[in-house]
């Protein structure tokens, strides 16, 4: 449960949702009620209120001058609610439930023992899996309060963001191919491999990560075929089909794979993937930053070590931040 939901009105709730998604529809299928329902309980705070908060004669309806003076009056009051009951919790060492979003592809590595060591720490916690698409959805539309994610959703300027992990790509090839050196000198050599390139979902994080450094450099690889499932692709690539590109951390979470396959390091560097934890303004700076700490002791200890061993070429590419620092 938010904050404001115990001090604040259903009502109230609804209004602020309103004015911040400008679609009733979105506000109903959010607090899971139908359009109508939310419609009724608007006129209701209308009517306590002697006041018309929206013109329905528009479609879709907006606010009127009174209500968007109303918004910009509560909305402060409200963060300011909030923020001295979070001051109270964290004074008692009391927090609230805990929605959290893990990126899949790292999820199998570090959930378990986060969630182990978290239970004691907040109320009922709730995890979910996915990509950093689905995971932003859900963090924008309040659904998760907190998410790891590989997108750091720049757009959503008052959101909380801090990366916490940096690493390498690899490239993977069948088991047995070889270049020369065990690596490739240069992307010349990668497009004239003689066999296709398997690329990642363009939407996906993976496939916006490999797509704008390709572009950026003006490297053309050969391939028709794009996945959005990283086992298909190593699935694919173990059987000669191709090769592909990704991330240690994704191919450790595969790694019946690894025997299958050869990895080789990038040619030069740039193809880095940075994992971020984002969450809304609104959201406990303390928590944050011990969930933060846990995540990055997590992958440092339990993680990174299996993650040098596979790629000791990359040994000194991996990143988690130094929490002896203050966090910005």
């Amino acid at each position: 449960m938010n904050v404001p939901e115990t001090v604040f009105s259903h009502e109230w709730l609804l209004f602020l949702s309103v004015c911040e998604s400008k679609s009733l529809k979105e506000t109903a299928e959010r607090f899971n009620i139908s359009t109508s329902s939310a419609s009724r309980s608007l006129k209701r705070l209308e009517d306590s209120l002697g006041v018309t908060l929206f013109d329905r004669c528009s479609k879709p309806m907006v606010l009127t001058e009174s209500g968007k003076r109303l918004y910009r009056q509560v909305l402060p009051a409200m963060k300011i609610t909030q923020e001295a009951m979070e001051q109270v919790r964290e004074e008692n060492y009391l927090f609230s439930d805990l929605r959290i979003g893990f990126l899949e592809s790292m999820s199998l590595l570090t959930a378990p023992q986060f969630l182990s060591f978290f239970k004691k720490k907040v109320g009922r916690i709730t995890c979910l899996t996915g990509s950093s698409d689905r995971l932003l959805e859900c963090l924008r539309t309040h659904d998760l309060d907190i998410i790891i994610s590989s997108d750091p959703a720049l757009r959503y300027t008052d959101w909380r963001r801090l990366m916490i992990i940096r690493e390498p790509s690899v490239a993977v090839f069948p088991k047995a191919f070889k270049f020369e050196d065990n690596h490739a000198k240069n992307w010349q050599s990668l497009s004239l491999c003689n066999l296709p390139f398997i690329n990642s979902y363009e939407k996906s994080g993976r496939g916006k990560l490999v797509n704008n450094f390709l572009l950026t450099y003006g490297i053309q690889l050969n391939g028709k075929i794009n996945v959005d499932n990283l086992a298909i692709k190593l699935a694919m690539v173990a059987d000669n089909n191709g090769w592909t590109i990704t991330s240690p951390l994704s191919l450790l979470t595969h790694s019946g794979f690894l025997g299958k396959v050869t990895l080789s390091a990038l040619p030069g560097s740039g193809m880095e993937r940075k994992i971020y934890l984002l969450s809304r303004s609104d959201f406990s700076q303390e928590l944050f930053e011990s969930i933060a700490r846990e995540i990055c002791r997590i992958y440092k200890e339990s993680v990174m070590p299996t993650l040098k061993k596979m790629t000791p070429e990359l040994k000194d590419s991996y990143f988690v931040p130094d929490f002896d620092e203050e966090i910005n």
